[in-house]
């Protein structure tokens, strides 16, 4: 097992992780942090709990110059507790190098507050995009000209929340050479089209693949004809879980199933949108704490944060964006440690159930019943949607080339690629289903002369 000392750090930033409980690097950071200590602008895609933010917080460090007080890394999160964590993983390491300066600039804070106390800049400020603008450039607050690195953080959820006209107006002030580094757990041709911009690519590491991480496990929970909130009772009762992330794609499931828990006089607390800033830093801060075992909340707390030992998420409903399933399943798990993903469904979470199994995860299925919680190897959802392959006739492939060859042009046309795939898939469309109607008949004459055979 390689170590920290492996890649040639200071003895005082291997001392601070060790100190810090850091004693072997991650496999993300083991690939990602030799090309980051090179100077090396990169991507890197890699599933939630592998432990991205110390890969970019680590060269960050080793590269920062102490003794010039001036800013030298501007690191950019999307959402307020997001960029808290990672102010606080990297205040940490101010223990053990007492130069060290971080400031956090989010609207937790007043504008004014966050433009306090710079008259000795930061080495390292973490901020959510608008808040970063706000301070660095329409404040004018900090010379940018010594900044080395840029980190985009959670990049997906940076694009999703349409952050990236504040980024563009930050990264056009810092130097020509800044090092970018940006982290996502997913990595989209639309984002990848994003970044162009920021990054040459000429270091893309993909991670294992793994939507989260292996060690959990997803489950289907068929709740019949219970309502979910008294179902979530009853599993709780069932299921006793040490520490569970109750998530509902609506504000409004939240509310109503925290109240339906604290009705039932059960330990618990809400985490969404609905709470203003102190509130959600109150709430966030009992829940790192392990206050309270259950913890309600929307997808807001589905991306980046980190809280220990969470054995169970429970998904009353399944999000529109099945992508934020796998932030969801990636609240436990983290680590190496093990977990649970659970996932409430009946007839009106059918359509979207089946379409996450498309996806490739693999589930095993459950029922609530009135005795309890039952594993079943029965469910609908078990009957898995195979795609259907089959080889390619010669006269398929003189159509497919038929096809390209109609939808080719000499100049670059907008959308010729679209029109150009929609051929190509209708012809695959056409034999599959001729191959597929020959396979059901081929099966069905085999019936029927096992039958006579029978009968003779």
């Amino acid at each position: 097992m390689s170590s920290f000392a492996s890649f040639q750090l200071s003895p005082e930033l291997v001392n601070a992780l060790k100190k810090l409980g850091y004693l072997s690097p991650s496999p993300v950071q083991s690939r990602v942090i030799p090309k980051a200590l090179s100077g090396k602008s990169l991507v890197c895609q890699s599933e939630t709990g592998s432990g991205k933010t110390h890969a970019y917080l680590v060269p960050i460090l080793e590269s920062i110059d102490f003794n010039l007080p001036r800013l030298q890394s501007v690191i950019l999160c999307p959402s307020r507790e997001l960029a808290r964590q990672v102010y606080e993983f990297a205040f940490a390491f101010t223990r053990f190098f007492p130069k060290l300066k971080v400031r956090l600039f989010t609207s937790e804070s007043e504008k004014t507050q966050n433009t306090q106390g710079l008259t000795i800049p930061p080495h390292i400020v973490v901020a959510t995009p608008g808040r970063a603008k706000d301070v660095l450039l329409e404040e004018d607050s900090l010379d940018l000209h010594g900044v080395r690195s840029l980190v985009l953080d959670e990049a997906d959820m940076l694009m999703d929340l349409g952050y990236f006209e504040d980024i563009d107006a930050i990264f056009a002030e810092l130097p020509e050479k800044v090092q970018t580094m940006v982290f996502s757990a997913t990595l989209n041709q639309g984002l990848k089209q994003h970044l162009e911009k920021y990054v040459d690519a000429r270091f893309l590491y993909e991670g294992e693949d793994f939507k989260t991480a292996s060690s959990v496990k997803h489950h289907f929970v068929d709740i019949k004809h219970i309502g979910k909130f008294e179902a979530l009772s009853r599993f709780l009762d069932e299921r006793r879980p040490y520490l569970a992330l109750v998530f509902a794609s609506k504000k409004e499931d939240v509310a109503s199933a925290y109240a339906h828990l604290k009705k039932q006089g059960r330990e618990a607390i809400a985490f969404s949108g609905d709470l203003d800033a102190r509130e959600r830093k109150k709430a966030l801060r009992l829940i790192k704490e392990n206050r309270f075992p259950i913890v309600v909340c929307s997808d807001l707390l589905s991306r980046g944060i980190d809280i220990e030992d969470v054995t169970d998420v429970i998904s009353l409903d399944l999000p529109s964006d099945l992508s934020y399933y796998y932030h969801r399943a990636g609240r436990s798990g983290r680590f190496g440690k093990t977990g649970d993903s659970w996932v409430f469904y009946n007839a009106d979470e059918y359509s979207r159930a089946k379409a996450l199994l498309a996806q490739g995860t693999e589930f095993d299925y459950y029922a609530l019943k009135g005795d309890g919680l039952a594993s079943t190897d029965s469910s609908i959802l078990a009957r898995r949607v195979v795609k259907f392959r089959h080889e390619e006739s010669e006269d398929e492939k003189r159509d497919l080339s038929i096809a390209r060859a109609k939808t080719a042009s000499d100049k670059v046309k907008p959308g010729y690629k679209a029109k150009r795939r929609k051929a190509v898939e209708k012809v695959h469309g056409k034999y599959r289903r001729k191959a597929i109607k020959e396979k059901v008949r081929a099966q069905t004459n085999k019936a029927y002369a096992a039958k006579a055979k029978k009968k003779a």
